[in-house]
């Protein structure tokens, strides 16, 4: 029953955003009681908190996918890919995650552990491209964040319309470039995206 609770609220998050996320509209978007919703999740915002891990969970198996490639700046270039494609895809659930949409929420230590441990992965993968030779060495957290930070800004303005430029993939792509060529040990080193 968790799991359609879940896909109740993530299907009601994306087609009417976080106001639509009632214990009731929840509940009766799975077929159950809303004792149901209480049961499992405790309260509205047990479910939200859910949501979030499961935001995050699917950001972790997306980042470790791309770690696994052979070419360390090539899995940096996808984890950025990655990162824009479940934005794009699951719009309100990236703002849950990532802008407070729902009022008087805060993720559980559990919830921020999960954030975190999609971050880590992140992480890895820049200590691969710096153990490698491919980027410039230095504070592996700081340069994941720096290029987290730079990701989700455009993410944000694209998902808010604000995106300036016509062929935002392409946009996204040349900009992804830009940062991992200024992180680059070599001045003859393309990061562009194949």
């Amino acid at each position: 029953m968790e799991s359609a609770l879940l896909d109740a609220a993530s299907e009601l998050l994306e087609q009417e955003g976080p106001d639509a996320l009632s214990v009731r509209r929840i509940a009766a978007a799975a077929g159950v009681a809303p004792m149901g919703v209480y049961n499992h999740f405790s309260s509205k915002f047990g479910i939200i908190n859910a949501l979030f891990e499961l935001g995050f969970e699917r950001l972790s198996a997306e980042l470790a996918k791309v770690s696994a490639m052979p070419d360390p700046l090539e899995a940096l270039v996808e984890s950025g890919r990655c990162y824009r494609s479940l934005a794009l895809a699951q719009p309100m659930m990236y703002q849950l995650m990532f802008l407070r949409a729902v009022s008087g929420f805060e993720p559980s230590e559990e919830a921020l552990v999960m954030a975190a441990n999609a971050f880590d992965g992140l992480v890895a993968a820049v200590r691969r491209a710096m153990e490698s030779g491919q980027i410039i060495g230095g504070d592996a957290t700081l340069t994941a964040h720096m290029l987290w930070a730079n990701h989700h800004g455009w993410v944000a303005l694209e998902l808010a319309g604000m995106g300036f430029v016509e062929d935002q993939e392409a946009g996204f792509d040349a900009y992804s470039a830009a940062l991992l060529k200024g992180l680059s040990t070599s001045s003859s080193s393309d990061p562009s995206p194949k």
